[in-house]
């Protein structure tokens, strides 16, 4: 039997930062999102279409093995998937100077 994570919207929407950047490298691929599940099948991970599109519009969240099979699939370091770090101002917030 599988488990499924259940959470929250606002909590997945925060969780998944890799959704818009699987998209986008499917797309450069010029590849459908059935073709792209057949791929990460072949290496051993369960997904579905319907898992894929969650994750592409950010209302699943990606696993720690999808993450290194997307990776792998794509070409490109696990690294590619995730935003640019922000940087930040330097300033403390929250406390009175």
């Amino acid at each position: 039997m599988r488990s499924y994570l259940r959470t929250s919207p606002g909590m997945t929407q925060n969780a998944n930062v890799i959704g818009r950047n699987v998209a986008r490298f499917r797309y450069q691929k010029g590849w459908s999102q059935d073709l792209l599940v057949t791929k990460m099948q072949l290496l051993g991970i369960y997904i579905t279409r319907d898992i894929l599109a969650n994750i592409e519009t950010l209302r699943s969240i990606a696993t720690d093995k999808q993450i290194v099979i997307f990776a792998e699939v794509f070409g490109v370091p696990v690294g590619d998937l995730f935003p640019p770090k922000q940087k930040s101002s330097g300033r403390i917030v929250g406390l009175n100077s």
